[in-house]
């Protein structure tokens, strides 16, 4: 999703300005910038719901809402492939079309937490949007999107979805106790508290691939036992997929089989949905209790091929390529596709009425 907008305009003055704010408070550097994590339809990061806290004070910018029934273009789901209705502590950072463009506050990675404060109201946010943009708000330049359940929580009036204010943000303290962070559980009617972290962890840390064999080629390997070799130079999401499809590598088909169980187990048979998911959870992509059909997968991470992993998904099937090797649950491209049954496949299959979908930044 992509917020309507005619383009950002940022002073001189001012982007020097944001980003020395934003190298001192979100300091250099994320391997999650494009993400590895990127997530997937829920997209989850500490928190998902709206944790209200003090006021902050940080950097005066310029803000809009966005979404709800006064936006019905903008959809719900960020371009993430986060379903922002889930998670309503979201913002999107503005200034262009990709999470790599969108630079309004430096190109913030993937999930960066931020602390958003109007008025007397404070809550911790997390980017899982982007935006184009637009002109200046207040004699602000414009910097970050409000989802709108994020905005009504923080006192904001819903305008029809077209309020815009100024707005302070600024970095939160380190991941610690809820209290560092102004967090502490309030009443329930006012308040959703957070799930610790250590029961949460974020969908922007993919796995090691921990004894995944490696290649020196350019792309995946199917080796002669069935498993995969991963490329040595994949980033270690695409590795940590591999390594969770040889994991399940041969498990038999059953319709529905894998549905209801944590990802992080491993079920005695498999679809093609809840494989496919499994190898994603793998790769830090999807919270561990996501579960969903195959044609949910259609509306997961971005548009179009990816560089190392492309989802194809319809309401019948899901299959997928990681780093050129194909994961499926048949060997659909007929002779010399490798096994009959879920795993690696070498051969490029049929994709006419799939939808071609990627993890950001993968």
């Amino acid at each position: 999703m992509i917020v309507a907008g005619v383009g950002i305009i940022v002073a001189a003055g001012f982007a020097a300005a944001m980003l020395a704010l934003i190298t001192s408070v979100f300091g250099q550097g994320d391997e999650c910038a494009a993400p590895a994590g990127a997530a997937a339809p829920g997209g989850e990061g500490p928190g998902g719901g709206i944790v209200l806290g003090p006021a902050g004070t940080g950097q005066l910018v310029g803000a809009t809402e966005y979404g709800g029934p006064g936006d019905p273009g903008s959809g719900v789901f960020g371009s993430s492939g986060a379903n922002l209705l889930e998670l309503p502590d979201s913002y999107a950072e503005l200034g262009g079309t990709s999470f790599q463009t969108a630079t309004a506050m430096g190109g913030l990675p993937y999930l960066t937490p931020l602390r958003v404060t109007w008025g007397t109201r404070s809550a911790i946010a997390y980017k899982r949007d982007i935006g184009l943009g637009g002109g200046p708000v207040d004699g602000l330049p414009r910097a970050l999107d409000l989802w709108w359940q994020l905005a009504g929580r923080l006192g904001i009036p819903y305008e029809d979805g077209l309020w815009s204010g100024p707005v302070r943000i600024e970095r939160p303290p380190d991941a610690g106790a809820g209290n560092m962070l102004g967090q502490a559980a309030q009443s329930a009617a006012t308040e959703t508290a957070a799930p610790a972290a250590a029961e949460e962890p974020s969908a922007c840390t993919p796995a090691a691939g921990e004894g995944v064999p490696l290649t020196g080629a350019e792309h995946a390997q199917r080796l002669p036992d069935g498993l995969a070799a991963a490329p040595a130079g994949a980033p270690a999401a695409v590795q940590g997929i591999i390594a969770a499809g040889n994991q399940i590598a041969g498990k038999p088909y059953v319709l529905g089989a894998g549905h209801g169980l944590p990802l992080s187990e491993v079920a005695p048979a498999y679809d093609c949905s809840s494989s496919v998911e499994h190898l994603l959870y793998g790769a830090g992509l999807l919270p561990n209790g996501y579960d969903a059909p195959s044609g949910t997968l259609a509306s997961f991470g971005r548009p179009g091929p990816g560089r190392w992993v492309t989802l194809y998904a319809n309401p019948d099937h899901v299959f997928m390529y990681v780093a050129g090797l194909r994961w499926d649950t048949h060997n659909a491209a007929g002779a010399g596709d490798g096994s009959t049954g879920i795993g690696w496949h070498p051969l490029i299959r049929d994709s006419a009425g799939f939808v071609a979908r990627h993890p950001v930044g993968l």
